[in-house]
Parts: structure tokens; sequence; C-alpha cells
């Protein structure tokens, strides 16, 4: 276990934040909150910003690339660095049956074939 932010959490969170600058305000607002990055709870806010976007838009241009992108980050991070992925984005997600649900559709093989495990 780590006691300091791993620069794989950083990573991501920046590079989220890099496809989707409309989500800038609100890493600031956690900065500014938390003195500082927590990437796990920055994961969470993450992940609520992509199901919103999926529900009012699941062609959104912002959306498609960030799932891309973490589908393309996960496999290529060992199990350590997949934590704040598996931990933070993929067991935040709607299950089967609940709104927005739909969203996991839109996961890569990757991203699937764990949440499947995980639920």
């Amino acid at each position: 276990m780590r006691d300091s932010i791993a620069a794989f959490d950083v990573s991501i969170v920046g590079s989220i934040c890099y496809l989707a600058p409309e989500l800038l305000p609100v890493l600031q607002e956690h900065l500014d909150d938390y003195d500082g990055l927590l990437p796990h709870v920055m994961m969470g806010d993450i992940t609520r910003w992509v199901v919103r976007k999926f529900h009012f838009d699941t062609s959104d241009l912002n959306l498609r690339r960030v799932l891309s992108f973490l589908e393309e980050a996960f496999s290529h991070a060992d199990r350590e660095d997949q934590g704040i992925i598996i931990v933070s984005f993929l067991e935040n997600l709607p299950q089967v049956g609940e709104e927005d649900a739909g969203i996991i559709s839109l996961l890569g093989p990757s991203l699937q074939a764990e949440l499947a495990k995980i639920t």
C-alpha cells in the first residue's frame, strides 16, 4: 500500500482533465477544497461527470475520449495502478437495471471484463 500519491493516479486525473477541459473547474475546486489532489475522490467526481454526460448525450465527444483513454490506461497498467480505475470509476458506475446503466456498453473490452468480475 502506498503512503503517498501515486504518479499514475495523478497522471490519470490530469490526462482526463486535459481530454475534457470542462472538468478543469471541477479539478480546481477539488484542489482548493482539499489543498491538493485526492485522486480517488477526484475520480469519483469524474465518474459522476461521465454518467451525467452519458445521460444527456451518449455521443458526446469528450465522453467518448475519456472512456477511450480509461480503456487504454487500464489495459496498459499493472494491477496496483489499475486500482484507481476499478475502485473509483468502475465500482461507481450504474449497474444493470439502474438508470444510465447503458453506459456499460460504451466501455472498452478490458473495462467491461473487469466490471463483470467485480459485479
